[in-house]
């Protein structure tokens, strides 16, 4: 959302708003298994550094307390971002509210008028919250990655793991975005002529870029330690590639995550065909959250080279219901928020309207923006 904001984009008005509400919901999804994989949540307020009268302070060095930071000011970013950009709506969409909705847009408008310095710091404030949370997007998702990078076992312990989960939550993000723009195009019929085949192929262009870039910093990842034939890497390569229970896994996470989107994005009817976006976006974070699992099991698995020690895990029924219960929050989330607000941000669609233009050349109508898009 902020790239786009930033690279003035006529088409994002339709997209941006979608991104912004995913982040909203998904985030504290994420930020829980932090929670879950302490054991003893109870004791969680030892990774905030408060001052209390015993004088204990969290360790820094640990990635947990990284963590902590880094959520936090992910998830505060993004909801000043997301408010800021939805003031204006909350005061047109005001008038025509009853009952408690009316309430609830009143107090969240702040009395909006609509006037021309309320407009004048609505874009200053976008803007500049576009620029803030970028840096911030940056930082989080390397801390993540440092979580794995920082330890000692070969398959957590990589230079490139930084940009490597950086660019893999771009590209895991536009596969939400897609999957909500499917379903909202299917399944309200208002937001059908907000939904066209332009803004699919845009996000199809943007979607192409970061897969691009996924699969080339995955190569960067394994080339070089298959190069000079490092031991600990190469004996959890082979391990996970062949002689484990997790290669179906890892090779659906390599077809889904790599091979399906390079070829298929790499065409503009594909790119614009809704089911087909849809399948891909829906394998692409389904590969996503495999590739994680890839990454942790086999590694640990073949840590100390104990192959008769080490057995195949399966998850219990419990960790399958925590892990369900955080996927059902966030669509629970996403279905009351499209039933609350509005999803799409009206005062952007109608300045975006209100440039566009219509022109005859040659008998045909072309449209286009002031920008030139």
């Amino acid at each position: 959302s902020a790239i786009l904001r930033l690279a003035g984009a006529e088409w994002k008005s339709s997209v941006t708003r979608i991104a912004e509400v995913i982040t909203l919901f998904t985030l504290p999804a994420a930020a829980s298994f932090p929670l879950i994989h302490l054991g003893r949540t109870g004791v969680f307020y030892y990774l905030m550094p408060y001052p209390n009268f015993r004088g204990i302070w969290p360790d820094f060095q640990s990635p947990l307390v990284w963590d902590f930071f880094a959520i936090s000011t992910y998830f505060s970013g993004s909801v000043v971002f997301l408010y800021v950009t939805m003031v204006p709506d909350f005061g047109i969409c005001r008038p025509h509210m009853t009952g408690w909705r009316r309430y609830l847009y009143a107090t969240l408008s702040w009395g909006w008028r609509g006037t021309a310095e309320e407009w004048k710091r609505v874009k200053e404030a976008a803007s500049l919250f576009s620029v803030l949370i970028l840096p911030v997007v940056i930082s989080v998702h390397t801390i993540v990655s440092w979580d794995f990078a920082m330890q000692l076992v070969p398959a957590f312990h990589s230079e490139v793991f930084g940009p490597y989960f950086f660019v893999g939550a771009l590209f895991s993000g536009v596969a939400a975005v897609e999957t909500m723009m499917c379903l909202l195009k299917w399944n309200v019929k208002e937001y059908r002529d907000f939904l066209q085949p332009i803004h699919f192929d845009m996000m199809g262009r943007v979607w192409l870029i970061l897969s691009l870039a996924y699969s080339y910093l995955y190569l960067n990842d394994f080339l070089p330690k298959y190069y000079i034939h490092e031991p600990g890497k190469m004996n959890y390569y082979f391990y996970m590639y062949f002689q484990s229970g997790y290669a179906p896994l890892f090779w659906f996470m390599f077809f889904s995550n790599f091979v399906a989107p390079v070829f298929c994005l790499g065409f503009k009817p594909l790119r614009e065909n809704e089911v087909l976006c849809f399948i891909l976006a829906f394998g692409v974070n389904i590969g996503m959250y495999i590739e994680r699992v890839v990454i942790i099991l086999p590694g640990l698995a073949v840590w100390n080279n104990l192959a008769r020690n080490v057995h195949n895990y399966i998850p219990s029924f419990g960790e399958i219901s925590v892990v369900a219960m955080t996927f059902a929050a966030v669509i629970a989330g996403l279905m009351l928020f499209c039933r609350v607000f509005p999803i799409l941000p009206i005062w952007e669609l109608h300045e975006t309207r209100a440039r566009y233009l219509t022109r005859q050349i040659a008998g045909e109508t072309i449209g286009y923006f002031k920008s030139g898009e």
